[in-house]
């Protein structure tokens, strides 16, 4: 009969030897052996070894939790409540980077999610911290989902709403409760008469699905970077948009517009305001609101009232065309 290895009984050096080799979710099902385990393994982490994790926590219908470690090495936990999916494992290498997966079976997904969830926080040290939040795998969690996030993350680098339809109270709230300073997006659809409401100013708003998305939107949100794609916003209003950047009535802060263009019109309606092409020859040195010192080559320059420069760009994504314009002052 085969038994179990008495790891706690070896001297101190020799766990630590062994346990550094685990993979993090080795080191997990090692925590949750016993208290003295856990005490052991958050002294290794914590103390001696000297890597960091990015973390990223999704509430889709197998909610998973992932940790990303150097070269772009993923291991992902989901939990499951398909018992013939319980303790599954996969591994997969490419391109990308490497993906160590496990599947986790529970009878309560949510419940066994957020005990995973602090546990991992209890572990190991995170760099960053990304959420995933799909309102509609588990509606009437919502609430006790977002406030579970928002205790053991007060603030995350990003904060991305996916799934199909999202409510304009359950990104109120997430707003409300976590702290997104960095990134925010949208890669789903919103119900009839959403409504966006930003406090403060953001890194980055990024929308992917922005038929919802019209110029007050655009007056209003505050954002260093916007990326709006797919939205109703016309060529007389993008127009007008940059009429009122020009003259600082709105988005001073702006340091990146990117836009999808859906009709040709839209470049004619640009280049109908005040502008100077510039020669991709001259290469440009400016220095954004943020401080950050960027090269600028080529592209067509517009002025605002106060001698700052946006210099637009007329790209093509696959099929897509995107203006984009970077906002800076001169240096050189």
């Amino acid at each position: 009969m085969s038994q179990s290895f008495p790891l706690l009984k070896l001297p101190r050096l020799a766990i630590d030897e062994i346990l550094i080799t685990m993979r993090p979710f080795e080191l997990i099902q090692f925590s949750m052996t016993s208290s003295k385990s856990r005490i052991i393994l958050k002294h290794l982490l914590r103390a001696r070894v000297n890597l960091k994790y990015k973390l990223e926590v999704s509430t889709e219908n197998e909610p998973k939790i992932t940790m990303i470690g150097p070269d772009y090495t993923f291991f992902n936990c989901i939990l499951t409540s398909d018992k013939l999916r319980s303790e599954k494992t996969e591994y997969l290498e490419n391109l990308g980077g490497k993906a160590d997966r496990i599947w986790m079976y529970s009878e309560n997904v949510i419940m066994d999610w957020m005990r995973l969830f602090k546990i991992v926080m209890e572990l190991f040290n995170f760099e960053r911290h990304n959420v995933y939040f799909v309102p509609e795998a588990f509606p009437d969690q919502n609430k006790t989902i977002i406030d579970f996030i928002g205790s053991q993350l007060p603030t995350v680098n990003a904060c991305h709403f996916c799934g199909k339809t999202v409510a304009d109270q359950d990104v109120e709230y997430v707003l409300k409760n976590i702290n997104v300073p960095k990134y925010l997006e949208f890669s789903c659809k919103v119900i009839d008469n959403f409504q966006l409401k930003l406090t403060n100013n953001i890194g980055r708003l990024c929308i992917s699905d922005g038929d919802w998305f019209n110029y007050n939107h655009l007056i209003q949100l505050k954002a260093y970077e916007l990326e709006i794609r797919r939205s109703r916003i016309t060529n007389v209003e993008l127009k007008a948009f940059l009429i009122s950047w020009m003259q600082s009535d709105t988005h001073q802060d702006l340091v990146r517009l990117k836009f999808w263009v859906n009709d040709p019109e839209t470049i004619d309606a640009i280049f109908d305001l005040p502008h100077e092409r510039m020669d991709n020859d001259v290469i440009r040195q400016g220095r954004t609101v943020r401080n950050e010192t960027i090269r600028i080559r080529g592209g067509f320059d517009i002025k605002r009232n106060d001698g700052a420069t946006g210099t637009i760009y007329f790209r093509m994504f696959g099929d897509q065309l995107m203006l984009i314009m970077t906002v800076f002052e001169c240096i050189a």
